[in-house]
């Protein structure tokens, strides 16, 4: 029998061709399936997801506090803050460090049990508008203190999941090591420095 008469000569080429070009389309796709790896790996390294936070002892204050109490998930904390930090801007006070302090331990606390008092550092050129600002906000001072400090950096709005994350593992280690009591801790939201401060008063 002639092959080539037959038609099988074309239909191998037609089945090389085929697969030839298959293989393209599955070579480009391994090729974005890494590229997308790499990309999420650099934004994970970005974000400070591979890095461990060193804590030190450091002095942390004093500050005067614009602040608000608020009971209920520390979830939503950044919906208050974001009021808080609106009704300021209202008032001509400059705000560029926000502050949370939270007194419960989320672990052991229902989430609608759990405390903390938010709110922004009074940059110097505000504190003169203390008096006035008494009439509408909580006002409190936090004096100079000797402190376990953490830091993380602060990227975007996934740095304020992602460092405490980070932060508060390192954070109990050194308490513990220290035989330090736990307490309330203090997170500082540090917009200029683009940096969030994981801040634990020294008790002992």
């Amino acid at each position: 029998m002639n092959f080539k008469n037959a038609g099988f000569k074309p239909a191998i080429h037609w089945y090389n061709t085929r697969r030839g070009h298959n293989m393209k389309i599955i070579k480009w796709i391994l090729i974005v399936i890494v590229l997308l790896v790499i990309a999420l790996a650099a934004f994970l390294w970005y974000l400070g997801v591979f890095s461990t936070p060193k804590v030190v002892e450091q002095k942390i204050g004093p500050f005067t506090l614009v602040y608000e109490e608020y009971t209920g998930p520390y979830s939503g904390s950044g919906t208050v803050m974001a009021r808080i930090s609106r009704e300021l801007k209202a008032e001509g006070v400059s705000i560029s460090r926000g502050f949370g302090i939270y007194l419960n331990n989320p672990n052991t606390t229902v989430p609608d049990q759990l405390k903390s008092d938010l709110g922004f550092i009074l940059e110097n050129k505000d504190l003169a508008r203390v008096k006035d600002l008494k009439k509408k906000f909580k006002v409190m001072k936090w004096d100079a203190k000797d402190c376990l400090v953490a830091e993380f950096p602060l990227r975007n709005d996934l740095s304020y999941m992602v460092g405490p994350m980070k932060a508060y593992p390192e954070l109990n280690k050194a308490i513990k090591a220290g035989g330090y009591k736990m307490g309330g801790c203090l997170e500082i939201y540090d917009m200029p420095a683009m940096k969030i401060l994981f801040v634990f008063e020294i008790k002992k």
